[in-house]
């Protein structure tokens, strides 16, 4: 028999569900009486939920692993004011039964047009070593489709296939803004090159073949280190590529994340790197606010997502929604 699928939006309290999702995060786990019990989140392209198993967790324990898919039969319950899945039955999923890319949430914008408006941006520049600078790292083997592919975070904001793209291109357009509007005071050409190598990290820390999660480099340097070795190392091949740009450019992607406690090697110290902290950080919350009002509203509280634990604080995305509206009509889909 075939069973239709059932997306992670779409489920709702209270309600039976037979269905594939994505492996994420499993763990065995034992109760006060020394019995293990299962914890795991279910995912697929539209969003994540907990589950819990109780029963034969020894032999599901030992069958699962991160980026399994699964076929699940369970009920939709609630758990620390939110939904949770309460699974009665778990296979894996079959040769044929459900393909993997199905499961990955990725970007709804267009990628192509993405990349033709950092392209543009590029080759606007008047800076001749910054040009020659992208020229050698957009050509380089397998680049491109890496940094179109790849998620900006494992869990957090922009966590999709063609995250990184998108958090990129949405940093540089508001840097443009900004860059606008403080006129002579702000090096233009110098901002947008921060934003647009800012996260290039990413695409050696991030791995994104069976799910999103972190490479050893990774787990060992961490992007923003990775990055600055990334850049520099393409500096290298740039002839007479100016000192202090190359000092200024590699600040700036050190110091994007702003503060030591938010892993920042350094802190902005020039009028660029503290414009590019404010707008990547700005961006990557509001895309967190709207992923969390699309995807984790209150079941008991209209207009109210649940607690999140980087906000430390449940928000607020307004009252319900007339019918035919949605949220965030007319803005443009992260």
């Amino acid at each position: 028999m075939t069973v239709e699928r059932v997306a992670v939006k779409d489920l709702k309290l209270n309600e039976p569900v037979t269905s594939f999702f994505q492996v994420r995060n499993p763990q065995r786990r034992l109760r006060k009486t020394g019995e293990p019990f299962v914890t795991l989140v279910l995912g697929d392209g539209t969003g994540e939920l907990p589950a819990v198993m109780w029963e034969d967790a020894d032999g599901i324990g030992e069958q699962i692993r991160e980026g399994d898919l699964v076929k699940v039969q369970g009920v939709v319950g609630s758990y620390q004011g939110g939904l949770q899945l309460t699974i009665q039955r778990l296979r894996l999923a079959r040769e044929g039964e459900a393909a993997l890319r199905d499961f990955l949430p990725s970007t709804s914008a267009d990628v192509p047009s993405m990349l033709a408006s950092l392209t543009q941006t590029i080759r606007a520049f008047t800076n001749e070593p910054l040009k020659r600078l992208f020229t050698s790292i957009f050509e380089a083997e397998g680049f491109g489709e890496a940094f179109a592919a790849a998620p900006a975070a494992k869990e957090l904001h922009h966590a999709y296939l063609g995250g990184l793209l998108e958090h990129t291109v949405s940093v540089v357009r508001l840097c443009e803004t900004i860059a606008a509007h403080y006129g002579g005071a702000v090096d233009r050409e110098l901002l947008l090159a921060s934003a647009i190598l800012h996260d290039v990290g990413k695409i050696h820390e991030l791995t994104w073949e069976r799910g999103f999660d972190y490479s050893d480099a990774g787990r060992l340097l961490g992007h923003i280190t990775q990055g600055v070795l990334f850049v520099e190392e393409q500096i290298e091949k740039i002839p007479d590529f100016p000192p202090g740009l190359r000092l200024e450019l590699l600040h700036n992607i050190l110091s994007h994340h702003g503060e030591y406690a938010w892993g920042s090697p350094r802190r902005p110290k020039t009028v660029e790197a503290m414009i590019l902290h404010a707008v990547e950080n700005l961006d990557g919350k509001i895309n967190l606010f709207l992923k969390l009002a699309r995807l984790h509203p209150d079941p008991y509280r209209e207009g109210w997502t649940v607690f999140h634990r980087s906000f430390e604080r449940p928000l607020f995305f307004g009252e319900p929604e007339a019918p035919g509206e949605t949220l965030g009509e007319g803005r443009e889909e992260l």
